[in-house]
């Protein structure tokens, strides 16, 4: 069920309707509520599915040498999930105005150590602003995700100015 609800809500994104997922499942719409009472509560466990998801990627991407690359790909990542995801853009682009606390607190928290472990090393580096921060990526995530709702063909030129933004001045 949560393949089908993926790729429904990746294709429809908030209009992704629960009969289309019981279709594409191959069950009925009675066994998609009984696991998900709510399409909310099935959007929802495909965005903490996203987050795991992107815990998992920045971690692998602690390992990769160059500080700057890493950050790029952090970037890179996120958008092209967006762009393969409605539904995780339509998340994302909602919590620009701020990291919602309760059930996703403590993959939000993780997700920022891990950020700020990236950050460490390209501070040291000296190739990021020395004053940006694990708290400045999410709402520079949410903008991301608002360019790539937006339909902008092509979101890579506003990656690459906003990568630009993040280097050091001067």
């Amino acid at each position: 069920m949560l393949e089908a609800a993926r790729a429904a809500f990746a294709e429809h994104g908030a209009e992704a309707q629960m009969d289309d997922i019981a279709r594409r499942a191959g069950v009925g719409v009675g066994t998609v509520y009984r696991h998900f009472p709510t399409k909310e509560a099935l959007a929802d466990a495909l965005v903490e599915e996203r987050f795991e998801h992107k815990i998992a990627y920045v971690r692998e991407v602690l390992d990769e040498p160059d500080p700057w690359r890493a950050i790029e790909l952090c970037f890179e990542h996120c958008a092209i999930t967006q762009e393969q995801d409605r539904a995780w853009a339509t998340a994302l682009a909602t919590m620009a105005g701020g990291v919602p606390a309760g059930p996703r607190a403590h993959q939000i928290d993780e997700l920022l150590t891990l950020q700020e472990q990236l950050l460490e090393r390209a501070r040291a580096a000296g190739v990021v602003r020395s004053d940006l921060a694990a708290t400045d990526m999410p709402p520079l995530y949410c903008g991301l995700a608002s360019v790539v709702l937006a339909g902008v063909a092509d979101w890579r030129r506003y990656l690459d100015m906003l990568l630009d933004g993040l280097r050091p001045r001067g």
